[in-house]
């Protein structure tokens, strides 16, 4: 994949995922917080980064935005738009760290087509489209892009509980609890999606989130994630959508059912 292949919008995408962890990079440690709901929060870096994003999509493509911060609804009759989650793992970013993502998704036809995620703590982007592969390039520009693939070999997996309460976060404590005691692989909980970037790499072998409210958090991951060669559904196993309200995604088939397998051992 080269910058020569990439559709248009996908290439207005990469643009602005460029400009956004510029910003966000310019306002880290001195964003104001102010707190959403439960233990959400947000960041005056959050909604900068949105906007920017919004205002060159909406210049450069004309499609409407589905936004974090500033909302928005899919249009029902499949038309194209953008889904934008301007800074996923606001929590770390507040908190100094790099563990966050900006996601820009193109969503068509009811399938999202182009994702884009930046990834301030590897400086790159990385970008799939459907159909046509992953790839990942330094988030600067300076250099050509390579081709991502998911691998087993870190044997490591990522689990959150998400924005899940009651019953479903009680599922994934047990999910968690078993993964550790089971000591087969290596567990992780990095708060963000930024964990599909990292699958994409290969960096991780699979990430769950057991509740997740909006499309624009998974939308720009799943995609790097399937056309890295890796398999993406709810934790039903029912293959990903902008209507799931939960994510599995897993380096190789096996290791996807065996997860599945796990986290139906204790369902409710």
């Amino acid at each position: 994949m080269t910058a020569a292949r990439f559709r248009p919008p996908t290439s207005a995408a990469i643009q602005a995922v460029r400009q956004g962890l510029l910003l966000a990079r310019e306002q880290s440690g001195r964003a104001a917080v102010t707190p959403k709901s439960g233990r959400d929060i947000v960041t005056s870096a959050d909604v900068a980064v949105e906007e920017a994003i919004t205002g060159l999509l909406t210049d450069r493509t004309g499609l409407p935005v589905v936004g974090e911060e500033h909302g928005g609804e899919m249009p029902q009759d499949g038309s194209a738009c953008w889904l934008v989650d301007p800074i996923c793992g606001t929590s770390n970013y507040a908190g100094g760290t790099t563990l966050y993502s900006i996601n820009v998704a193109l969503a068509e036809g009811g399938r999202i087509t182009a994702g884009v995620v930046g990834d301030p703590s590897a400086d790159e982007v990385l970008v799939a489209e459907l159909g046509r592969g992953a790839a990942a390039a330094g988030s600067r520009g300076r250099d050509g892009w390579r081709p991502l693939r998911t691998t087993f070999a870190s044997r490591t997996v990522a689990i959150e509980p998400g924005r899940s309460a009651g019953p479903r976060r009680e599922h994934a404590a047990a999910v968690i609890a078993d993964v550790i005691t089971a000591d087969r692989w290596d567990f992780r909980s990095l708060a963000s999606t930024l964990s599909m970037a990292y699958m994409a790499r290969g960096t991780l072998s699979a990430w769950v989130v057991f509740l997740t409210d909006s499309p624009v958090h998974c939308a720009a991951g799943s995609l790097l994630v399937s056309e890295a060669g890796g398999v993406v559904s709810d934790i039903d196993g029912i293959a990903w959508s902008t209507d799931s309200d939960s994510c599995l995604a897993s380096a190789t088939p096996d290791l996807h059912a065996e997860l599945l397998d796990l986290i139906a051992k204790w369902r409710d």
